[in-house]
């Protein structure tokens, strides 16, 4: 497997927008985007310390927009004021839907209405550039049980025609990931509408794909479209062989998923910026450290993510050269 670096290299020849990027005011004036995945507000007791610190950052440097890629909250009254620090945003304020959004036995569409999504699924133009924002949580035909990882027929071909129908470099956003082999059911036929939109001269539209989920610092190229992991505001999920009590005995009874996690001390989100002058895209670095032990400390072992992946940060993506 690349290397990051050489993944970053490889970019370099191919990344480059295909279309020209102008913003409606007639400018090529860069795009920036703040970028936070899998807060986890049930999950963890400080997810509004971690939530407050994104969205002071992002007003501070004036971003364009802020997206949260998933794994958010679940639509309880309780977490109105951990909702209401996102849209605290003066500007334009996206979600997508993660799977653990829907924990406690709520339907997808109670999300939607709680996070004042226009729907599960759904596209915009913003400085010259489309977005798309896809729902991987459809249940797959024979579905029984556990978190379902699918993007059913219906969305599929709203992507097909929506990605068709955009003359704009194009943006998308997910919270599973369409990489990660053991993710989405049928990535590869996702992957595949992705690859096959394309401008008249053939090149490619989707200039990048961006997803949470694994809670990894992770990226890679298939078939010229970069497929870029945001890694998680909050932990890294070891699970339970590893469990180590990091809590007072009445914080652990209401977090207990925590002792099975890697905790992140700082807060970890970025910036994606799209640079239409340079027909590319970053992804800053921010770095955090492990709340001790690490994994690493713990020994930590996986089949499915490699070692070098596992990190409390978020190193740089520059589209077009390291």
């Amino acid at each position: 497997m690349k290397t990051r670096r050489r993944f970053i290299q490889s970019l370099a020849a191919t990344a480059t927008f295909p279309l020209p990027v102008i913003a409606a005011d007639g400018s090529n004036k860069k795009l920036r985007i703040g970028l936070i995945a899998d807060i986890h507000k049930d999950l963890v007791p400080d997810a509004d310390e971690r939530l407050k610190a994104f969205i002071d950052a992002m007003n501070l440097e004036k971003v364009d927009a802020v997206i949260q890629l998933g794994d958010f909250c679940q639509p309880k009254p309780k977490n109105q004021g951990f909702l209401e620090i996102f849209h605290g945003f003066p500007g334009p304020k996206y979600h997508v839907l993660g799977n653990h959004d829907m924990d406690g036995g709520f339907k997808r569409e109670e999300t939607v209405a709680y996070y004042g999504m226009e729907n599960r699924y759904y596209s915009f133009d913003m400085g010259g550039c489309h977005f798309v924002v896809l729902d991987a949580n459809d249940k797959p035909e024979g579905w029984k049980s556990g978190y379902p990882h699918f993007i059913a027929k219906d969305q599929v071909d709203w992507l097909a025609a929506d990605l068709a129908a955009t003359k704009l470099n194009t943006f998308i956003f997910s919270h599973q990931s369409l990489e990660r082999p053991a993710c989405i059911d049928n990535q590869e036929d996702v992957r595949r509408v992705i690859e096959e939109a394309r401008t008249p001269d053939g090149k490619a539209k989707v200039a990048g794909c961006f997803n949470g989920h694994w809670h990894i610092d992770h990226c890679r190229r298939i078939n010229g479209i970069p497929y870029v992991h945001i890694n998680s505001a909050s932990y890294f999920w070891m699970g339970g062989q590893y469990r180590h009590d990091r809590l007072d005995p009445e914080l652990a009874k209401q977090f207990p998923a925590l002792a099975s996690s890697g905790p992140y001390v700082k807060p970890l989100f970025t910036v994606l910026e799209i640079d239409p002058a340079q027909g590319s895209f970053t992804i800053r670095a921010m770095k955090s450290e492990w709340q001790k032990p690490s994994p690493q400390d713990l020994n930590y072992q996986s089949t499915d993510i490699e070692a070098d992946f596992i990190r409390a940060e978020i190193r740089g993506v520059d589209s077009k050269a390291i």
